[in-house]
């Protein structure tokens, strides 16, 4: 075994903790953790036997390890910018829905101190 692979199996262990630290408070916290977990197995096992990661690229039809990690990568990359642009757009109803709130409360408010006076 390389340094450079135990470098990347250190920091795939860390990013593996943290990522299930740091996933919380959400309904499917259990299939993030798994995931995490898997991908972090994945990655070591990656590391360790390279051309077992060539042997699958084989099975799906793929001539080298590296171009199935470039294909998983993207398809990666398209699911966490869908995640990404769906989270954003919840977050931005759910301002709007709570700035009209708010501004519904001050229009009240300002309605009955005009009443008062």
């Amino acid at each position: 075994m390389t340094v450079f692979q135990l470098l990347l199996i250190a920091v795939i262990a860390i990013g593996a903790i943290f990522a299930l630290r740091l996933l919380s408070g959400d309904r499917s916290l259990a299939v993030k953790r798994m995931l995490a977990i898997l991908f972090a197995v994945c990655a070591v096992l990656a590391i360790l036997f390279p051309q077992l990661l060539t042997w699958v690229a084989n099975l799906f039809g793929i001539g080298r390890g590296a171009d199935l990690l470039l294909y998983v990568f993207v398809l990666a990359s398209l699911v966490f910018a869908l995640i990404s642009v769906r989270t954003r757009a919840r977050q931005d109803a759910r301002v709007t829905e709570l700035a009209r709130s708010v501004a519904l409360m001050e229009a009240r408010l300002s309605e009955r101190q005009d009443e008062g006076r």
